[in-house]
């Protein structure tokens, strides 16, 4: 028995189913893996457009095109269509799940840098007080090296023989808060940003909006792979507590 379904009919179907899958899977990738402003610092927004592309745009557009109620092969037809709209998703939800940053490291004693989970090696280091999850998404960590000069040495020989640096061991990873409160003295002069005239006007919007709460703030860069942003944490809870939409004159990695 065949549905006596119209193209448009069958469009529309294929099109909302889609768009609920994508957006159900979108809606937790922007919600765990990449919280505000991580999916802005990694610079993701080719990878989303792809699988609109190809999982809402291709696909619906591709059974407008072939379907026919009792036409022959129409079944082997939206197979195809499935598999490269199954195709499409799992490549884009795994460049996600891969490149998800794992760790926003705090560490050259004054700004954050954004780990993505692939660079990332001996997990099993990790002080389980972070309560880092794999599958979750970022940790705001502080590295403490150790003070010990020899200890130094020894860390510095390692990386001379194809170690990674000390932010990429999860073994000097320490909770942000207890720590980075030592730090707060190398906050960058949120009155300083805001003469330069592209930051005036987001700084002056995250004025309006907190107050005087401004003054109980440290301000941090915090890179990713294409972009940075001002992190603002609270220097009595030592929590996060927004980010400015701002690039704050730091170096990004590579």
């Amino acid at each position: 028995m065949h549905l006596n379904l119209s193209r448009f009919q069958a469009f529309a179907i294929h099109l909302l189913i889609s768009s609920a899958i994508l957006g159900s899977f979108l809606a937790f990738v922007f919600s765990v893996w990449y919280p505000h402003p991580f999916f802005i610092l990694e610079g993701l927004v080719q990878i989303v457009w792809v699988l609109v592309g190809v999982d809402i745009v291709l696909g619906p557009a591709l059974t407008l095109v072939v379907f026919k109620t009792g036409k022959p092969g129409l079944k082997r037809d939206l197979s195809i269509i499935a598999a490269i709209q199954i195709f499409g998703f799992i490549y884009g939800a795994h460049t996600f799940y891969v490149e998800r940053p794992a760790f926003a490291v705090f560490y050259d004693s004054d700004h954050f840098e954004v780990i993505p989970a692939s660079d990332m090696n001996d997990l099993g280091k990790l002080d389980p007080a972070l309560g880092h999850s794999k599958l979750g998404g970022p940790s705001i960590v502080f590295v403490e090296a150790p003070t010990d000069i020899n200890a130094l040495k020894n860390i510095l020989e390692e990386m001379k023989k194809g170690a990674p640096p000390i932010h990429l061991r999860p073994e000097f990873y320490k909770p942000l808060k207890g720590y980075i409160n030592t730090k707060f003295r190398l906050s960058r002069d949120l009155e300083k940003l805001q003469k330069v005239p592209a930051n005036e006007t987001a700084i002056a919007q995250f004025k309006a909006e907190y107050g005087e709460r401004v003054r109980e703030f440290a301000y941090f860069p915090i890179s990713g792979k294409v972009t940075a942003r001002l992190l603002v944490i609270d220097r009595k809870t030592e929590m996060v507590v927004d980010t400015i939409g701002i690039h704050p004159g730091l170096r990004l990695p590579g």
